[in-house]
């Protein structure tokens, strides 16, 4: 298994806003506009376009402890493949990262949108009975925005320590 702390956005964007949802919070970059719906909450610089950062949130059936993490990686293995097959992407890479001082899984796939080409990083964090996916998505051609970084640096969940 792979272990690497972190994860991409090397530039710091300038001003930053907290963004809140529904049991969690995250920080986006403070021009872009926040869209809510009841289990998602998404930033972009632009309505539509192709970047954004989001966070959705999941309840588990069981609540999730650490001990379960050898048996919760092939399951969210699996799910990222058929979020991926869903979008007729391709999982480039899967890890293990930190986030919050905690194992995740994240995972790095490649797809195409009206003939562009996208990357879209997605983050498995899961807590109690929830899990929360931080997604980070980009056009291919620009590299990946510090609000990937920033996201996954920033992100906490209600009731956490």
């Amino acid at each position: 298994m792979l272990l690497i702390v972190g994860c991409g956005g090397g530039r710091q964007p300038e001003r930053e806003q907290a963004v809140r949802g529904n049991g969690f919070v995250f920080a986006a970059p403070a021009e872009w506009t926040v869209v809510r719906a009841s289990r998602q909450v998404t930033a972009a610089p632009e309505p539509d376009g192709d970047t954004l950062v989001a966070v959705s949130i999941f309840r588990l059936v069981n609540a999730y402890g650490p001990e379960l993490w050898p048996a919760v990686v092939p399951e969210l293995d699996g799910v990222a493949h058929k979020l991926a097959a869903r979008q007729r992407a391709t999982v480039e890479a899967s890890r293990t990262v930190h986030v919050l001082g905690r194992r995740s899984r994240q995972y790095d796939l490649a797809l195409s949108r009206d003939g562009r080409a996208l990357k879209q990083r997605v983050t498995f964090f899961l807590f109690r009975r929830r899990e929360f996916q931080l997604l980070c998505r980009w056009r291919a051609s620009d590299g990946e925005p510090a609000a990937c970084g920033l996201l996954v640096r920033r992100f906490k969940p209600a009731g956490f320590g």
